[in-house]
């Protein structure tokens, strides 16, 4: 089985990738990349690193060479919020790759697993206190992405994650609070990327928006049976 990942130089992304690569049913993971990740990951047998220079345009030879892909996992995003990154990349890999997927009638739906967050907005028009252009303009590329699998649900299972705070080992004190504050407000980080692996090869029952606490408690099921 293969799977498609955009944003594996993240943090978020990256654990997604090693969650990928250490799952028994994924054969091959193709990372989508403007730059070389680091050598000990791109040196493992299962990986892929495919050079993009513009994820606004897709080359049809590119998507056509991965077109027998299980999913995408889109773990591309803005901290401060960006239409382009987050909003116009994503919904060009959409429109794109389905115009692949079309000559596939026969292949199962493609799995897309968006990652956005527990504070986004879609309402363009209401007032926010704080991150506001950023929460809006996320909320804005989740609800296109959304939009665009219902219209083509033949071919798409779109999944959008709202994770709200994730705990890293590199943040201080973050795993302790998120032990404190419980499973709706923060996640680990191999939790989620433990979550999003499941829902880009076999996570159709989840629905198309999945918030915190069932992030949290599937993902620790996931990681116990591993």
């Amino acid at each position: 089985m293969k799977v498609l990942i955009a944003g594996a130089s993240g943090s978020i992304g990256g654990e997604c990738l090693a969650q990928c690569l250490a799952h028994p049913k994924i054969s091959t993971v193709v990372a989508f990349v403007r730059r070389d990740l680091p050598v000990e990951v791109s040196s493992h047998p299962k990986l892929q690193c495919a050079k993009i220079t513009d994820f606004a345009q897709w080359p049809e030879d590119l998507l056509e060479a991965h077109a027998d892909a299980a999913g995408m996992i889109w773990a591309m995003g803005s901290y401060k919020g960006s239409r382009a990154v987050d909003v116009e990349y994503p919904l060009a890999f959409m429109r794109d790759m389905d115009r692949v997927l079309q000559s596939r009638p026969s292949r199962p739906r493609f799995g897309y697993v968006h990652l956005s967050g527990m504070f986004t907005r879609h309402d363009q028009d209401t007032k926010l206190w704080w991150l506001e252009y950023a929460r809006k303009i996320r909320g804005l590329g989740e609800a296109k992405v959304l939009e665009f699998g219902n219209s083509n649900d033949v071919r798409w299972r779109v999944s959008v994650v709202r994770p709200g705070g994730v705990a890293t080992e590199a943040i201080i004190g973050s795993r302790t609070l998120a032990s404190m504050l419980g499973e709706n407000w923060l996640v680990r980080i191999e939790e989620l990327g433990a979550f999003m692996t499941y829902l880009a090869i076999d996570g159709g029952e989840e629905g198309a928006i999945i918030e915190n606490a069932r992030i949290v408690r599937k993902g620790r099921e996931l990681l116990k049976t591993q």
